[in-house]
């Protein structure tokens, strides 16, 4: 007797929230070899310390990585705390700073809890509301016209985490630090403060000196942006020990690689390097932002290493970034909101702004 075979459905057995989950959306990109000019995600235009070189023959030739990382990635953790006068146990290393800010999300956010954010930011913070896979629910603050938070409203929130960049992406605007700790002072939950971009704005911007005296403040960072990590994925996320401890329970037992850490702590160690590299970052900015205005564009002060530009009235945003597209030139175009009547462009090289530029006059 011939039995009936039954038909597998994937669909049947994943949870139903998945069915109708929208992924992060990551910018285009293009093959290593691509003769591609990419200015879409915000990398850093120059190779990374040399230094880090010889930290990785240091490691091939002692063969150390037939063995696990250290599990806190401990070396790190204590360059970090040095700096910032910190007990290295406040300090999590992680995958990238995304690893960190699932790891908060995942240890605070359950069924029927609010996420509360500006908007735009960083888009991949309603994607990790919705991942949590609870019913959690994302409540996003419009930024007031002149691209600045809407601090009144936000203050007036409640939730159990409130999370920004800052400075803001993608608009690249930096907002007093006064304000920031305001808002975190009258805030009842957690407050993450995500400084992927702190490195190009003034010093002592950063809200990590603040978190002794704030028991509900996190900060994340990473070495992606201003440490040219990109593609080494390592970040960090700083706050009080009781805070992180918690967090730290959910971590992969060796979510840090050993190259990953000798790496990360060779490009942290070499300052004179990395503020060589920033203050090219930031003059190049300055000098593009003055450029593109010449030509029409409006453009707020940016305290990052990227510009959000307006074209000049009756040039479509969307337009000029498919057309420069195939020119093989890549800038970031967002469909939705207030970003919709924008470009974001990651400062290049001298070379690659300068042939930027002479396409955007062409296609003006």
């Amino acid at each position: 007797m011939k039995t009936e075979t039954k038909l597998f459905s994937i669909e049947s057995l994943v949870r139903k929230e998945l069915l109708t989950y929208k992924p992060y959306t990551p910018g285009e990109q293009p093959g290593l070899s691509t003769t591609t000019i990419k200015l879409n995600t915000n990398e850093n235009p120059y190779s990374p310390s040399p230094k880090i070189r010889e930290a990785v023959d240091k490691v091939l030739e002692t063969g150390v990585l037939r063995k696990y990382p250290n599990y806190h990635g401990r070396k790190l953790q204590e360059l970090v705390a040095k700096d910032y006068h910190l007990d290295p146990d406040q300090i999590l290393v992680t995958n990238g700073s995304d690893e960190a800010l699932r790891l908060l999300f995942q240890a605070l956010i359950g069924p029927g809890d609010v996420v509360v954010a500006p908007d735009p930011t960083y888009s991949f913070y309603p994607v990790l509301t919705e991942q949590m896979m609870v019913g959690a629910t994302y409540k996003a603050i419009p930024l007031k016209s002149d691209l600045h938070f809407d601090f009144e409203s936000l203050e007036k929130e409640q939730g159990k985490l409130l999370c920004f960049a800052h400075p803001n992406a993608p608009t690249g605007v930096e907002e007093p630090k006064e304000k920031l700790l305001n808002l975190v002072k009258n805030f009842s939950g957690i407050v993450l403060s995500d400084e992927a971009y702190i490195d190009f704005t003034e010093p002592n911007s950063s809200l990590i000196s603040e978190i002794q005296n704030h028991p509900n403040l996190v900060v994340s960072r990473t070495f992606s942006k201003s440490y040219a990590l990109a593609g080494l994925r390592v970040g960090y996320l700083v706050g009080s020990l009781e805070v992180i401890s918690w967090i730290r329970k959910l971590k992969d037992s060796y979510n840090v690689g050993i190259l990953e850490q000798v790496v990360a702590e060779a490009s942290y160690a070499d300052k004179e390097y990395f503020l060589e590299k920033r203050t090219l970052v930031i003059e190049e900015r300055e000098k593009l932002k003055k450029d593109l205005e010449s030509l029409g564009f409006e453009i707020p002060k940016s305290s990052t290493n990227f510009l959000f530009c307006k074209p000049k009235l009756g040039a479509s945003p969307e337009s000029l970034y498919l057309r420069l597209k195939e020119k093989n030139i890549l800038i970031r175009y967002f469909s939705t909101g207030i970003s919709k009547d924008y470009i974001r462009i990651t400062i290049g090289t001298k070379e690659e702004n300068k042939k930027l530029l002479e396409n955007i006059q062409e296609l003006l």
